[in-house]
């Protein structure tokens, strides 16, 4: 059987429109903007300028690592084979936890807002939240397998469309509240100054990195793109750039048209910021355009999720690091079935656990925290591996000493410090399900290492040759 992906399958605007859509902006700005307000007020538009700024040193550590190995693995390979093997697994297995997390995280919410839209009587019932959500994650992991090139049309389509749906809100809100806003547009809203201590700073960060999270998915799919070692991790820039304004001009939207008082009472109630929003905008039933924006950016983002976790199996198969089987790719669509199977089904069991809980707002805001740890790790160990692995040529120029040493290095340090400061926040009981999850990895490594015998293990690390 084939263990080869597709060639050539995805442009240069199939890759950037999967990282638009691995960061969904919609679902992003409806899951966290209440948290974000509610954590450091009006400083939220700086929160999300300064946040983006270690997100793009590491947006440039995955571009420079892809020019060196485009890879299905992406940073799992990277952090391997630039500095130790054991690392890259952890790298790997963190995405992995995160990634199925993210996806609960992801399904719930489109089950609350299409049960919100046909059967509203029920939006608040887990059960069916959560029912009506693996549906929408199975029907979404069935289109994965049918082709990247499949998958990424159909994101075209989402993407534009929920991007025409935010950008007509951004627009009409500042129409609209220009003249009599709930909070007067000030510069101070960008500054730094604007938070109130290191603490209140730190947690705007945290909520920060969950808004970005997704954008590297275009590196884990560079081998199936045309030109691969450039437009997998240009790609991830540009989509930085793009969800960066989204966030930052919607964000500004919210403050000037929802007082405090709103805020205060969407964060208590879990209520959709951008169905507030739309609902202030626009009559009865336009609003629920918000809904449906959001709707698809979850689809979106459920979507670039799989098959970024698919290809990571991938490549981890191929490597003899986990099982073989996960190497093996499907005959008529070219795409690791097996591996986005095994991530539908232990995804499907995460999102019927929740069914345990009594409240959806409390299984969100325990798991969106323990994301924002994970992802601080992932990004860190990919901003170190640039670092290291170009560290032989920092020196030849003032650019490669910014792009692929400075900047990565402060951002992944920044990040690290943020997930270790933030761990003892999550509450005992979250913070040692997440050391847990984590920690549970070594056991797949150790045995799949003694069985294997990989090569990836025993051949030495790589480093970039002094020109």
């Amino acid at each position: 059987m084939s263990t080869e992906l597709k060639k050539n399958a995805l442009s240069f605007v199939d890759t950037v429109t999967l990282a638009v859509a691995g960061s969904a902006p919609s679902y992003s700005l409806n899951a966290s903007t209440v948290a974000l307000i509610a954590a450091v007020g009006m400083a939220s538009p700086a929160a999300l300028i300064i946040g983006a700024v270690p997100m793009f040193g590491i947006s440039f550590a995955f571009k420079y690592l892809n020019l060196w190995r485009p890879d299905a693995g992406a940073a799992y390979a990277w952090v391997g084979r630039s500095i130790h093997p054991m690392l890259g697994f952890v790298a790997a297995w963190t995405f992995l936890v995160l990634s199925s997390v993210f996806m609960v995280t992801a399904a719930l919410p489109v089950g609350v807002l299409t049960l919100n839209l046909v059967a509203p009587q029920l939006e608040e019932n887990v059960v069916a939240a959560a029912l009506v959500g693996g549906l929408w994650f199975t029907g979404v992991a069935v289109l994965t397998v049918l082709g990247v090139h499949v998958a990424a049309s159909f994101q075209k389509f989402m993407t534009l469309l929920e991007a025409i749906v935010l950008v007509g809100l951004g627009v009409m809100a500042v129409m609209k509240f220009s003249a009599s806003p709930a909070n007067a547009f000030s510069l101070a809203w960008f500054s730094p100054s604007a938070f109130t201590d290191f603490d209140t700073f730190m947690a705007g960060m945290l909520v920060a990195v969950f808004y970005y999270f997704g954008w590297d998915v275009s590196s884990n799919v560079a081998e199936e793109a045309e030109g691969a070692g450039e437009s997998g991790g240009s790609s991830g820039v540009y989509g930085m750039v793009g969800v960066m304004l989204l966030y930052v001009a919607i964000t500004v939207a919210v403050q000037m048209s929802l007082t405090a008082e709103t805020v205060t009472a969407m964060e208590e109630s879990g209520a959709s910021p951008l169905s507030a929003l739309a609902d202030a905008l626009l009559p009865h039933p336009w609003g629920n355009l918000a809904i449906l924006a959001v709707i698809l950016s979850t689809v979106g983002t459920i979507e670039t999720q799989i098959t970024q976790c698919a290809r990571l199996l991938f490549s981890m198969g191929r490597d003899r690091v986990l099982h073989t089987r996960f190497a093996e790719i499907h005959p008529r669509f070219q795409t690791p079935w097996l591996a986005g199977l095994t991530i539908w089904g232990i995804s499907m069991a995460l999102i019927v656990a929740t069914c345990a809980s009594d409240s959806i707002g409390e299984v969100m805001t325990s798991l969106i925290s323990a994301i924002g740890i994970m992802v601080s790790i992932y990004y860190g160990l990919t901003g170190l591996a640039c670092v290291w692995f170009y560290r032989r040529v920092l020196t030849a120029n003032v650019g490669n000493l910014i792009m692929r040493g400075v900047w990565p290095l402060l951002s992944a340090i920044f990040l690290l410090f943020l997930g270790v400061k933030q761990l003892p926040d999550l509450g005992l009981s979250v913070a040692l399900m997440t050391l847990a999850a984590l920690g549970v990895g070594f056991v797949p490594m150790l045995y799949f290492r003694a069985r294997y015998g990989a090569a990836f293990y025993q051949d030495p690390v790589e480093v970039h040759p002094a020109s």
